[in-house]
């Protein structure tokens, strides 16, 4: 069996220097295990947490300094010195494109790979502005990523994103936590909707957020695999808010029972993560 992971999708926080204020604001997450999920951690101490031997990770952009998010790039810079690690950063997609060109400016980072920008809700809207699109084709002039976190039962902003995939051929985007799923049938479509453009991948994680059983749960994965193939997913952790449900490990053990043969597995876990982000 392979052993060896890379995980896409985690969160390093620094609550003394920066300022995370959806986290530690009047009006934080009413998740359960929060003094866990807010407490320090090394990567080093993360990789002891995993019976798997992680090799590399990704950390998403967590809201360090919104208004100068090249602090959160230069803090990891330092606390992940001995970790091989790409970074997502944050920037406003649907901001004028002056503006956002200059905040990737201000941004660019030889760890930085691509840009978060959370439209879930009614904020997925921000997804139609006539901007977005020109920020995009500018992220895929860089050779930048987006990582699009919305529902993908949206199928109005399902069909957007990928008429934007189709029209820029050089642009790459991955759907964070598997699309966000709730109503499934919706959700499939919306699965449906983008799985013909080749340059969009897709992440699976961020069930602990989700009203899912183990079976649905696995009935989307099935769905995705169905859907993408196998070289177009990758399994995250989403750690430390998995923690709201599951241990680091569990999370590990969980994505590997989902797996029929070790090809799968090691695709999902290590080699698609490998090639998509560049470690």
């Amino acid at each position: 069996m392979h052993n060896k992971i890379i995980d896409p999708h985690v969160h390093f926080f620094n609550l003394i220097e920066g300022e995370y204020t959806w986290l530690q604001g009047d009006t934080p997450p009413p998740w359960p295990h929060l003094d866990q999920i807010k407490a320090p951690i090394t990567a080093n101490e993360l990789m002891q947490y995993c019976s798997f031997e992680l090799t590399a990770l990704v950390h998403i952009e967590a809201g360090f300094n919104n208004n100068h998010p090249i602090e959160e790039l230069i803090w990891l810079n330092k606390y992940l010195a001995h970790t091989q690690y790409k970074a997502i950063g944050y920037a406003k997609i649907d901001d004028c494109p002056d503006t956002f060109t200059q905040a990737i400016a201000h941004l660019l980072h030889p760890s930085l790979v691509g840009i978060r920008d959370i439209t879930e809700g009614e904020d997925s809207s921000r997804l139609l502005n006539p901007n977005t699109v020109t920020n995009l084709a500018y992220l895929a002039k860089l050779g930048l990523h987006f990582e699009a976190q919305f529902e993908l039962e949206n199928t109005t902003i399902s069909k957007r994103v990928a008429d934007y995939c189709a029209q820029l051929p050089n642009l790459r985007i991955v759907i964070n936590h598997a699309g966000l799923p709730k109503k499934l049938n919706d959700w499939k479509a919306g699965v449906e909707v983008l799985t013909h453009n080749q340059n969009v991948f897709i992440k699976y994680s961020g069930f602990e957020l989700l009203p899912l059983s183990t079976v649905q749960q696995q009935t989307c994965f099935d769905f995705i695999v169905q859907q993408f193939g196998q070289s177009r997913i990758m399994f995250a952790s989403n750690f430390p808010v998995c923690q709201i449900k599951q241990s680091y490990e569990a999370v590990w053990q969980s994505h590997f029972a989902l797996c029929k043969n070790h090809t799968l597995w090691r695709k999902l876990s290590y080699d698609n993560a490998l090639r998509f982000y560049w470690l």
